[in-house]
């Protein structure tokens, strides 16, 4: 280049952005760093499915216009040597045994030997290495902006893209997934994002939100947000769980497929704690059912009292829909054609309440305490409180401590290999929730209220997971005239109801 052009071109270089040339189109540079010694190219190709934008308002402005998505071509000026040191992605990229480092080696030594430092040259003439970012793990347009500020920030800058509002932080954070600069953008997000406030979650419709505040919380280590956002998302349901296979393509983004196995323990749990409540009803059922007497006042009338309080609580369960009653079927379980009842899909908070809200109904003014409300509702109670304090998942300095108490992650004996799983969800998103060993909670054994501990107590949080994970559950308190029978039944899994179900 001639050497007049050059001195005019760093004469006005605070004022004239550099400029690049490639495909015969001229494009102007990204300086992250004015020194920097090489030339990121990187295409960010949008589609038709993106939907989403940076700034929020963009994508419907581009809709609006009836005009081609925009797929945009930017080059950044960065260092070398900090991209190797933030970013194993570079690092490995950027080394000897791959196409992209060797060129560069090659490029920066005929600089060398041309007696020319790469952080003072051109921007034209420096090497360049070429990226392709898909829109499949956000269906955002405008990552260009945040992958700016993913190298600054690794470069020790500040962010430039503003308002930053929840999306943008979630597009920021799944780029720094895949370029594995994770553990720069979380001290950068516990010191600048800290006091950011995210958006509340009250109904089904901020799904997707909740989701990327998990996604969010997990990456960047905040324990505390993690652990409420979760137990949010357990205690509410996913509409990706109970979703048919046609509409699998409604989930591609990140935030719907979490990761390291966190999107099967979260179903795997809300199963489990659903499972635990459904197990409290039929065992009620059950004994009123039975040929033992419940009513142990020894009046003539305990005999009704025990069809009376069998009528109402079935009768208080169908108004509920909490029960189905289903007449004998000349099809198998296995055949398609077998009526199964609709799985419950709503809050689990919301169930609780519905079964609070049991009558105390009674025969007569002499059986006060025989009907369902006086058994059911100090089990409510102490599920309430396992909810609260060990529902939720927990990681301690690290986010990968939470594997270590895992639901879902079990050692599975070679007897139990034969046994016949129990699924929630359809497709390849079934979530198996059949719990080995047999374990057996028995709520006679849980002491007062007053010792229950607070909801943050270690001691608790173990007794939930027990009881959340059990096979077999006994929710009476005085055993009946049938001991044993109490400790052999009450085992019947919460069904999933609708087409596909598998048991």
């Amino acid at each position: 280049m001639d050497t007049g052009v050059m001195a005019s071109t760093e004469e006005s270089s605070e004022t004239e952005p550099s400029v690049v040339h490639a495909d015969g189109k001229a494009y102007v540079v990204e300086d992250i760093r004015s020194t920097g010694d090489v030339i990121l190219d990187v295409s960010f190709e949008n589609t038709n499915a993106c939907n989403k934008s940076i700034p929020a308002d963009e994508i419907r402005k581009i809709r609006t216009s009836k005009g081609p998505i925009p797929s945009p071509r930017i080059f950044y000026r960065v260092r070398l040597e900090t991209l190797k040191k933030s970013s194993r992605y570079f690092e490995h990229l950027l080394g000897p045994q791959f196409a992209e480092g060797a060129a560069v080696i090659e490029k920066h030594a005929k600089l060398a030997r041309s007696k020319l430092n790469p952080s003072e040259i051109e921007a034209e003439m420096l090497p360049r290495i070429k990226i392709v970012d898909e829109d499949v793990a956000t269906r955002t347009i405008g990552r260009e902006k945040i992958f700016g500020d993913l190298l600054r920030i690794i470069h020790g800058a500040e962010h430039t893209t503003k308002p930053v509002n929840l999306n943008s932080l979630t597009v920021l954070v799944v780029m720094a997934d895949r370029f594995n600069t994770l553990p720069i953008i979380a001290r950068y997000f516990q010191k600048t994002f800290i006091n950011f406030k995210y958006p509340m979650t009250v109904d089904n419709k901020a799904e997707e939100a909740l989701r990327q505040k998990i996604l969010i919380f997990y990456h960047t280590e905040q324990s505390l947000r993690f652990t409420a956002s979760t137990r949010e998302l357990i205690l509410r349901g996913s509409s990706r769980w109970s979703a048919s296979e046609e509409s699998e393509n409604d989930f591609q983004t990140a935030w719907w497929d979490l990761p390291d196995g966190l999107e099967a323990e979260l179903a795997h749990r809300r199963a489990c704690v659903l499972r635990t409540i459904a197990s409290i009803q039929t065992q009620f059922l059950t004994l009123y059912t039975s040929k033992d007497r419940q009513c142990t006042l020894g009046y003539d009338t305990s005999a009704p009292c025990d069809s009376f309080q069998l009528g109402e609580m079935i009768k208080f369960l169908v108004k509920k829909d909490l029960l189905s009653l289903i007449p004998f079927q000349a099809a198998s379980p296995e055949d398609e054609d077998y009526i199964w009842p609709d799985a419950y899909t709503g809050d689990i908070e919301t169930l609780i309440g519905l079964l609070r809200q049991c009558p105390s109904y009674q025969i007569n003014q002499y059986h006060g305490h025989c009907g369902l409300r006086s058994k059911i509702l100090p089990i409510l109670e102490y599920v309430k409180a396992c909810i609260e304090a060990g529902v939720g998942v927990r990681f301690g300095r690290k986010k990968g401590d939470w594997l270590h108490d895992a639901w879902s992650l079990k050692p599975v004996a070679s007897a139990e290999l034969d046994r016949k799983p129990f699924y929630v969800g359809t497709g390849h998103g079934d979530v198996d929730v059949t719990s080995e060993g047999g374990a057996f909670f028995d709520f006679a054994r849980i002491p007062p209220k007053g010792t229950w501990g607070l909801s943050n107590d270690l001691g608790i949080e173990r007794a939930a997971k027990k009881m959340f994970t059990a096979e077999r559950w006994n929710w009476v308190k005085e055993y009946s005239q049938s001991e044993s029978s109490l400790k052999g039944s009450f085992s019947t899994p919460l069904i999933r109801a609708g087409t596909g179900a598998k048991r």
